[in-house]
């Protein structure tokens, strides 16, 4: 009988811990964007900052005799804007399955509320910050143009060698 190795539990996220203005954050990441959001606020862009608001995507039931605890979403943030509007953001560095289950769970439950990724990326954005579905288009189109470049540089060089 062979034994293999069991592979390393690739939900585990490796962050460090922050501290600042007595809040914790799960990585230096999210500490960091709060220091932004700060800054909006201090600039008037924004008049709120809620830190790890908490929703209730479906409540606690019994079915069957078996109980079941309420699925709930905490976010990273919650924003409110001068004209009153709130935004919900989460500060992602990848995303996860459960992750993508909760953000359709959540845009089904709270139809008013806009919720958004944000990921960090001073390669593609202007303030360090960008929609985390945006960059992954942009990453994905970069690759792209990148291995179509490299695929013609191939084939150009192949036709001088032939010659």
């Amino acid at each position: 009988m062979v034994q293999r190795k069991s592979k390393p539990d690739q939900r585990r996220i490796k962050s460090t811990k922050v501290t600042i203005d007595g809040i914790e954050f799960a990585s230096k990441t999210e500490a960091k964007y709060y220091c932004y959001l700060k800054r909006q606020r201090e600039a008037g862009n924004i008049t709120d900052i809620q830190v790890q608001p908490k929703f209730v995507l479906q409540p606690k039931c019994e079915r069957f005799g078996r109980k079941y605890l309420p699925i709930t979403y905490i976010a990273d943030f919650m924003v409110t804007h001068p004209d009153g509007r709130q935004v919900v953001i989460d500060v992602k560095g990848y995303s996860m399955e459960d992750a993508t289950l909760k953000r359709k769970m959540f845009a089904f439950k709270y139809p008013g509320l806009q919720l958004i990724w944000v990921a960090q990326s001073q390669k593609y954005s202007q303030t360090g910050w960008m929609d985390y579905d945006e960059l992954q288009k942009t990453r994905r189109a970069v690759k792209r143009s990148k291995a179509t470049a490299e695929k013609e540089n191939r084939m150009s060089k192949n036709l001088w060698e032939a010659r």
